[in-house]
């Protein structure tokens, strides 16, 4: 009887010390290592400034071959689209994502706007899914159609690279690529210079034509002055004064307001218009 109560007594105290709950390190261990796998999940963008990001491809897409010097696409080299139509009407414009949702292309086409640029890819894999909805939408109510990455400064730019031209076909657009550059990440600025250079040479390559890059005033100035004096700019500013390029280097589009209003589009959208005596037809391709 003694030698069943000390074996029953054993049992228990196993029992407590192996279902008591964890201990403070231990917990604060699991808690860090979930949150660290929230981060690596690619997630959509945008909205960057709010974000922590760790843009690692989920998967590399083996989509173009990258070796040697040359950039090959299947076995073509894009130089331009010869069918692109290019709407002179108007100097103003917009750019859409997922963000705005089902768009009614017939009443956007009715406003006097002539260009459109719409968001097809981010970072490693990251694709709009409205993306070949709204380019083969707003080409056909007449609109001028360029397509748009958003750039990742955390990530391969031959990764980047992948992605968007598996999804930004040259011969469906009307004006060359855009890079929508709104980030510098943690690394030097040396580094994200060269990672950025890098990326817009093989783009130029691919396309036959320069793209063009998209920035804040205030970040083109703090990390992009001087850089890229051949490439034309988009420039994002939301006052009513016009941006100020502290290299004095001119821009061919402002973006004037992220809460404009088109018929057609719920909600506010991206407005923008092309400054001085600039054409769209600059931006054909």
């Amino acid at each position: 009887m003694k030698t069943s109560r000390k074996r029953l007594v054993l049992i228990i105290a196993m029992s407590a010390f192996l279902f008591a709950p964890q201990n403070a390190s231990a917990q604060k261990h699991h808690k860090k290592h979930s949150k660290d796998d929230m981060e690596q999940v690619e997630t959509e963008p945008d909205a960057p400034v709010k974000m922590s990001w760790h843009d690692e491809p989920l998967e590399t897409p083996e989509l173009a071959d990258l070796s040697g010097h040359g950039i090959i696409m299947n076995n073509k080299t894009f130089r331009g689209n010869r069918n692109s139509n290019i709407n002179n009407k108007f100097t103003e414009g917009i750019d859409i994502s997922h963000y705005q949702g089902s768009i009614n292309w017939d009443l956007v086409g009715d406003e006097p706007i002539s260009y459109v640029y719409i968001k097809a890819t981010e970072g490693a894999n990251y694709v709009d899914s409205y993306y070949e909805y709204n380019r083969s939408e707003a080409r056909r109510v007449g609109l001028s159609v360029g397509s748009y990455h958003f750039y990742r400064p955390n990530v391969s730019p031959k990764v980047q690279f992948a992605n968007m031209t598996r999804i930004v076909k040259a011969d469906e657009q009307d004006l060359v690529p855009l890079i929508d550059i709104e980030f510098r990440g943690k690394e030097p600025k040396s580094r994200f210079i060269s990672d950025l250079r890098e990326f817009v040479e093989m783009v130029t390559e691919h396309y036959g034509k320069k793209p063009l890059l998209y920035t804040y005033h205030n970040f083109y100035n703090n990390h992009l002055l001087g850089e890229f004096g051949d490439y034309q700019f988009m420039i994002a500013r939301y006052q009513s004064n016009e941006p100020w390029l502290n290299d004095g280097k001119d821009y061919i589009m402002w973006q004037y307001s992220d809460k404009g209003s088109i018929s057609g589009i719920k909600g506010n959208v991206d407005r923008s218009r092309i400054m001085g005596s600039y054409k769209l037809h600059e931006l054909g391709m």
